[in-house]
């Protein structure tokens, strides 16, 4: 089901496709993602989050303190605070995220050290370690591993399983999805651009199923 082909009409760039498509399968495989439904959304929400599959880790860059207001409101209080964080990707990073996701203090760096990473991206120290657990990987001791293909195909579709998102796809709840995954990892939602991808990975299927 999930193949090349399926990728590069959901939207994914041929050569990226080329890449990803193995061991994308051997995730979606390994965690029950095998329906239409459940591999459309899957590929749409890991398309969205990963830009097409080739940001694999949270960007950090900001250079204007209005965007840095926008993306964590409740984390930056104005834009004072802001300008300090304006193209420090680390200080940011540790700002922003201390404190939150099983993560320590600011002065710990975990901010910075378990920033998102992945298609869907695993946020703080707590699910580096979760997913670690799980998947006998490394990942708290070695977090940028899943800024890596393999495991970034394999630690999303852990993450997919783990929080229920198969059984919302099966009801088609697609938007629910993209709630859990705005609240928890990342700061903007594209609740219109994920449905649009999710449509045309349908479509995509389709036509590979034809």
């Amino acid at each position: 089901m999930l193949s090349v082909a399926m990728l590069v009409e959901a939207g994914i760039a041929p050569r990226v496709a080329e890449n990803y498509a193995q061991p994308l399968a051997a995730a979606c495989e390994r965690f029950d993602i095998r329906t239409p439904a459940r591999v459309a959304a899957f590929v749409s929400q890991c398309a969205f989050e990963s830009r097409g599959f080739v940001a694999l880790e949270e960007g950090m860059l900001h250079r204007t303190p209005e965007r840095i207001c926008a993306m964590w409101p409740e984390c930056v209080r104005d834009l004072s605070e802001a300008e300090s964080l304006v193209g420090a990707p680390q200080r940011l990073a540790n700002h922003v995220h201390a404190g939150r996701h099983g993560n320590g203090d600011a002065a710990s760096g975990d901010g910075w050290r378990y920033r998102g990473r992945g298609l869907i991206r695993l946020l703080g120290r707590a699910v580096y370690r979760e997913a670690g657990a799980a998947l006998e990987r490394p990942y708290e001791a070695s977090p940028e591993l899943v800024a890596r293909p393999q495991d970034a195909c394999l630690a999303s579709a852990w993450y997919w399983r783990q929080r229920g998102f198969n059984e919302l796809a099966d009801r088609l709840q697609f938007d629910a999805i993209t709630r859990f995954i705005h609240e928890q990892v990342s700061p903007m939602g594209g609740l219109y651009e994920r449905r649009a991808l999710f449509r045309g990975a349908l479509a995509a299927l389709d036509d590979v199923r034809c």
